[in-house]
Formats: C-alpha cells, structure tokens, sequence
C-alpha cells in the first residue's frame, strides 16, 4: 500500500486488510501486544520517548478515545495536528497523520460542542495535502454537523467532497444518496449505485435503512442493474 507522495484510499485499505502478510502482523499483534505494554508501563523513558513519536501520539489518542475521554482525547489530537505541521518525518509522514490526527478531534468534536467543531472547521482549511479516506471520514462529519445544525445545503456540499476526496469509500456516497432522497433536491439512485459499485455489502446496508426502505423501486433498481454482482476488487 502506498503512502509516500500518494494518499491512501478507502480501496488499498481493503485490499491490504485481504494480504496475508496483514493477517499474520494481526495475530502477531495479538501475542506481542500485551507484553510491550506491560513492558512500557514498566519503562517510563521507554514510554515517554514512545508518546513523542507520530506512532506513539496516534496510539495514545485512540487510547483517550476508547476510554471515551473525548476532551482529553481532543486536546492531544490538536496538539498532534500542530506537531505535524511543525516536525517533518521521512516520507511525509507527517502529512498522513496530520490527517488521522484531524480524524479523530473532529471524532472527539461530535460528542463534545460547537466550539470544539468550529476548531476543526478552521483546522481543516489550512490541510497540507489531500487526505483520501481519512479527509473524507473528515468531511462526512462535518456534512452531519451542517444538516443537524439545519444547513442542508452546507451539509450536501461537505457530502460531495467527502466523495471527492475519496470515490472508494461507500460512506460517502450512501451519505449524499440520503441528502438527495431527504431533500429532493436530486436522484438519490446513482450516488447508490456508485456505493454498490465500490462496495457490494452496501446493498445490505441501503435494504436496512428504513428512509431508504420506503421507496422498493429504488432498491429494485440496484437489485436489477448488476451493481451488486460487480467486483471492485482485484
């Protein structure tokens, strides 16, 4: 999976999730894990030079985030995105993460208030480079801020990036169908066969949504086309 110059995609997280290799790290993970956390809480410069680390930061944040310590969780994600902007790492690292780190505030940003998402709507103008899955997870969630804070038409907007920025996820996708079926403002039916296209366990996923469950033409259409039966995948 590229990562240098490149960024990384809904679909090159799918396909490395399918590698052997992945599934050995995996269990591996499962085995080593326990043991290098028992050894770090034991270490405290082990620890301490660990958190300094892009590693280490990411690893923390979602630590805070498990434990549902959002504020916590916000404040070193923020800091995070502001030592990427001020610490080059090799391979441009540090703009992968910049964008996880961005990710995750905003994740934070949901359960906590206005103000707290307004510091990521500012953050996020000033991106360093596009940020492929994690830039459109990004602006999935703002899309939902703008339509819970009665912004349909901000809401649809932050939709059609996330597709941009991303045309692999099928969040994306399913999320702007909604927009087009809720509003009327356009054909839900082609945003959702681009969701199928990209990810054929969508279609289980449009079946059990109850808007979508209303209108047995739409799902029909999607059931006839073929959509469901195209890989995407290789």
């Amino acid at each position: 999976m590229e990562v240098a110059g490149s960024v990384i995609t809904n679909r090159q997280v799918q396909q490395a999730n399918r590698t052997r290799l992945v599934r050995v790290s995996e269990r591996a993970v499962k085995i080593v894990g326990p043991i290098f956390q028992w050894i770090v809480k034991r270490l405290p410069a082990l620890r301490s030079r660990l958190t300094g680390t892009l590693g280490g930061r990411s690893g923390a944040v979602f630590s805070l985030i498990d434990k549902k310590d959002y504020r916590q969780a916000f404040q070193l994600a923020l800091e995070s995105v502001t030592y990427c902007e001020t610490h080059k790492s090799a391979f441009e690292m540090n703009n992968l993460y910049w964008w996880v780190f961005l990710d995750s505030a905003a994740r934070c940003a949901t359960e906590l208030g206005d103000s707290e998402r307004q510091q990521v709507l500012t953050r996020a103008v000033a991106a360093p480079v596009p940020g492929g899955l994690n830039e459109a997870s990004c602006l999935e969630k703002f899309s939902r801020w703008q339509w819970r804070g009665g912004d349909a038409d901000g809401a649809i907007e932050f939709a059609r990036r996330a597709v941009l920025a991303d045309a692999t996820w099928p969040e994306g996708h399913l999320l702007l169908a909604w927009y087009g079926l809720i509003t009327g403002k356009f054909d839900p039916l082609p945003r959702l066969r681009e969701a199928v296209r990209v990810s054929p366990d969508s279609l289980a996923e449009i079946r059990a949504n109850r808007d979508f469950a209303r209108f047995p033409d739409l799902i029909a259409a999607l059931e006839s086309d073929g959509s469901a039966r195209r890989p995407t995948i290789g």
